[in-house]
């Protein structure tokens, strides 16, 4: 009996040996392993770089159409080109800053208080017209009024 278990198992352990050998191959799982772990695009870039040094010839070459465009971008006319992260001197534009009527010691004395004598909140835009008020319509009624109480004791 111990012996018919333990062969029906060997045969069964092999079964699953050849089918997950099967979907390995079948799902082409070294591929999805190289793609999720980047290894694939590596060696596919380094193929690139060692055909353009064996060959000189780049993958991209621009058109005819585009090389005798020439340029589509440059600097913008009247301004200076920057170099060495140094701003473009200019004496007609002035620095950025305070303008003389707006500097910090006019508003020190400034206190922030109501603009009306009352101590009340009060509105910053009015409504135009008054609330509209309700005209006709019919007044409800209770005829019956039914109160459920969830219980089992009997009330009387």
């Amino acid at each position: 009996m111990v012996e018919t278990l333990s062969i029906i198992s060997f045969a069964v352990a092999g079964v699953c040996f050849v089918l997950a050998v099967f979907f390995w191959i079948f799902f082409k799982i070294p591929a999805v392993i190289g793609d999720l772990s980047g290894r694939i695009a590596r060696k596919s870039i380094a193929r690139m770089r060692a055909a353009n040094e064996k060959t000189g010839t780049k993958t991209y070459k621009e058109s005819k159409t585009n090389a005798a465009r020439g340029k589509l971008t440059g600097f913008v006319p009247g301004s200076e080109k920057l170099e060495d992260n140094q701003p473009a001197a200019s004496s007609d534009k002035p620095e950025t800053g305070l303008l003389a009527e707006n500097k910090a010691d006019d508003f020190v004395s400034e206190a922030t208080g109501l603009l009306n004598d009352e101590d009340a909140t009060a509105l910053l835009n009015p409504p135009p017209h008054s609330p509209a008020v309700r005209t006709g319509g019919k007044k409800l009624e209770i005829i019956e009024e039914v109160i459920l109480i969830h219980t089992e004791e009997v009330i009387g």
